[in-house]
């Protein structure tokens, strides 16, 4: 932990005319303590010499978070990566940092509700994707983002859920945490360019003593593949074949990860590469963080200050 004295001597030497010291500086700033973070946002808010300050602080205080982050989602993956509201409200804090694992569970609370009033005990397993569609893209008009596919909106689930529209993995998501809610065997297929869902259903989710209120259902799948799901087209269910027709027409190969479901930590690295993708596409300096925060996540280890 640094000393707050040397703290205000780095901060001082950020607009440097010498690059070298003041990138020294900002790299020596970047790897406080998160607890030490208010210290650095009193320099903000008491005012600086100079906008070059001002400028790299800032810059400076977004990667200690992004990079903070970037480590409690390594640590939800190795230690199984069950609970994917918590990683992706963690992802929502690089953007928000005032969003809660609390809040989202709530909203998708309502959304579960809704369907399990239409749900009954001999619902077949078609029938059950037909209400989740209902509820979700025509009660709650859920829909993609063709307008403006690639914003970074689209990969924070809190927005997702207040926008109600998103990208491929977004809508997924929010579909599959909803149905996983009441025990319906949706999961994620990571098809590249354009992730999807299949319903994997086995003895313990095809009884009547799973008719209720309590998830209990796993976090990976196990069992047959009865078919798959586009969130992005309004729920479309189709079957194996149809699924490989698809991958021909995408000029890809029928490996296994194309068509079994994917992890939850899998899900999450997807969604990162979108962040990544989306602030590139728009010259976000985040994209460089969000970079730092893959490489960790991926091999374990930050990259090379950028």
């Amino acid at each position: 932990m640094l000393e707050s004295t040397k703290i205000k001597a780095l901060v001082s030497l950020l607009d440097d005319p010498d690059q070298t010291v003041w990138e020294t500086a900002l790299n020596e700033l970047s790897n406080i303590e998160i607890t030490q973070l208010d210290e650095l946002y009193t320099y903000l808010e008491n005012g600086l010499e100079s906008s070059e300050q001002h400028e790299r602080l800032e810059d400076c205080i977004g990667l200690i978070r992004y990079q903070h982050l970037g480590k409690l989602l390594l640590d939800w993956k190795l230690n199984g990566g069950r609970n994917l509201v918590y990683a992706m409200a963690l992802i929502s804090q690089f953007k928000y940092p005032e969003v809660t694992e609390q809040a989202i569970h709530e909203k998708l609370e309502t959304l579960r509700l809704d369907a399990w009033l239409e749900f009954h005990y001999d619902l077949t397993s078609f029938e059950k994707v037909r209400i989740l569609n209902y509820i979700l893209f025509q009660l709650h008009g859920f829909r993609g983002d063709e307008d403006n596919f690639l914003h970074h909106d689209n990969s924070f689930i809190d927005k997702v859920l207040e926008n109600k529209k998103g990208n491929p993995i977004s809508l997924s998501i929010v579909y599959m945490l909803v149905a996983q809610r009441l025990n319906v065997p949706v999961y994620g297929i990571n098809l590249p360019r354009h992730f999807i869902m299949a319903y994997v259903e086995d003895d313990e989710t095809d009884t009547i003593e799973n008719f209720n209120d309590q998830q209990h259902i796993s976090h990976i799948a196990h069992g047959e593949i009865k078919f798959y799901i586009n969130a992005y087209n309004g729920g479309g269910v189709f079957n194996l074949d149809q699924l490989k027709s698809i991958l021909k027409e995408m000029q890809l190969e029928e490996k296994p990860e194309y068509i079994q479901p994917c992890t939850n930590a899998d899900i999450v690295l997807r969604v990162l590469m979108n962040l990544y993708n989306s602030f590139k596409h728009q010259g976000k300096k985040e994209s460089e963080w969000i970079d730092r925060v893959i490489q960790l996540y991926m091999n374990g280890e930050e990259a090379p200050m950028l």
